[in-house]
């Protein structure tokens, strides 16, 4: 089930160990481009783009199997009288984490400056929120609140005028909890479209300037093609945990940690990082305890299999180093002795939990940060979805007179430098005479 190895030096001279043998083959491809699904993705965007709501509607059909009028792909969310009723524990649980999230964003909230400097040239820069803000959410097998959640709040507290959801009408239409949310959280328009295309469609039907929000492979091909025409949020593939543990980590709760992110996905990576070959044998065993029975029993085993591991290093230092190259998009610090070892893997992972009562499952809904995490190792060089995502940065200069003057003269010289002679007679105009 949870395969457990021992990894040795990562450039032995004993020769390759087995479990650096497998984590080589568990972290292999991460963090490429899935060209296939970029292949794929291609023409259904390139055809919503040029067509609009008609090519849109035809996607619909052919994709989500809904027969929808060209009209009819977008719809006004409100709460209607007589409406299914919405479960009061789920309303409880949703105002709650809205609440939490809204708290947390608004900390988030960027400020600008102005200045003038020895010269005489002023300066100003500030942020300005996104008009038109796109959030897709994911509907093939369930509806996530937590995606709508982590999408809608940090746009709205960015001060984003209209905020735009996207979802495949099966999600919609059969799930009145999402109808609900959806007027809840002041949704202004829904765009009933799942996939490739329903992304495609928050920016050619809907005009979304940023476009946020997870899904399967075709959905994030579709935010990378259409990323150098709109804003988009971070690379975002199949879901990933790291759990760092000493020995006095609790064995069943770290089982209990993996296996809530093994049951995302087929391909989720799965990764214990110990120094406790004890510790390793015992979450396995737990693992394989409390796998059977669950709801995604199937899915969570594949992960297991296909890229799961507890592997044990002579130190902790040692897998705390090496946690920290895998940079995973969760990343989670169990037992006293791991805990010291949170800020370093702070510097590449893509959320890091810390303590045993920190489960990742409470970031997924109502811990505060967003749960929108880069995956595959992009947490180097990507942050978390933040309020800062929705808003890009105004900037306005201003020269006096006399700061033209004294600096025209060595701008034309750089603009002569390279050979721009239009830029530099601009130049020569402002300056001294």
């Amino acid at each position: 089930m949870l395969r457990v190895e021992k990894v040795g030096p990562a450039s032995g001279r004993r020769g390759p160990d087995a479990g650096r043998v497998l984590l080589t083959r568990l972290l292999e491809g991460r963090g490429r481009p899935d060209f296939g699904a970029l292949r794929d993705a291609l023409p259904i965007v390139e055809s919503i783009l040029s067509g609009g709501r008609p090519a849109l509607a035809e996607a619909v059909r052919a994709f989500d199997g809904a027969s929808l009028t060209d009209a009819e792909v977008t719809v006004k969310p409100r709460k209607a009288r007589g409406a299914t009723p919405v479960d009061p524990g789920f309303v409880r649980a949703f105002r709650l984490a809205r609440a939490r999230l809204t708290r947390y964003h608004r900390r988030q909230l960027p400020s600008g400056f102005a200045f003038r400097d020895a010269q005489g040239v002023t300066f100003s820069e500030g942020p300005v929120p996104h008009d038109v803000v796109g959030v897709y959410v994911p509907g093939g097998r369930a509806f996530y609140p937590s995606s709508l959640l982590m999408g809608v709040v940090p746009a709205r507290v960015a001060g984003a005028r209209r905020v735009v959801v996207a979802t495949p009408p099966r999600a919609y239409l059969g799930s009145a909890e999402l109808r609900w949310a959806l007027a809840e959280l002041g949704v202004d328009e829904v765009l009933l479209a799942g996939g490739a295309h329903g992304v495609a469609g928050l920016v050619s039907v809907c005009g979304c300037t940023k476009v946020v929000g997870p899904g399967n492979r075709w959905v994030a091909a579709a935010k990378h093609l259409l990323s150098g025409l709109v804003s988009v949020d971070l690379p975002a593939g199949p879901s990933e945990v790291l759990v760092l543990a000493s020995a006095d980590a609790p064995a069943d709760r770290v089982a209990a940690d993996l296996l809530a992110q093994a049951e995302h996905d087929p391909d989720a990576l799965v990764l214990l990082f110990t120094d406790s070959i004890a510790l390793g044998r015992a979450v396995a065993a737990e693992v394989a305890g409390q796998l059977p029975g669950l709801p995604a029993e199937a899915t969570a085993r594949q992960a297991l299999e296909a890229r799961g591991a507890a592997l044990v290093f002579p130190s902790l230092a040692r897998a705390a180093a090496e946690g920290r190259r895998v940079a995973a998009e969760h990343v989670q610090v169990m037992g006293r002795k791991a805990e010291p070892f949170a800020p370093l893997l702070a510097e590449t992972g893509g959320a890091v939990f810390v303590g045993s009562d920190t489960p990742t499952a409470f970031g997924d809904y109502l811990a505060g940060p967003n749960h929108v995490l880069p995956t595959g190792g992009a947490a180097r060089s990507f942050s978390g979805l933040s309020v800062r995502d929705f808003v890009r940065w105004g900037r306005t200069v201003r020269f006096s007179r006399d700061a033209a003057r004294r600096l025209a003269p060595p701008a034309a010289t750089l603009a002569r430098f390279e050979g721009l002679e239009a830029h530099a007679r601009s130049l020569d105009r402002r300056g001294p005479r």
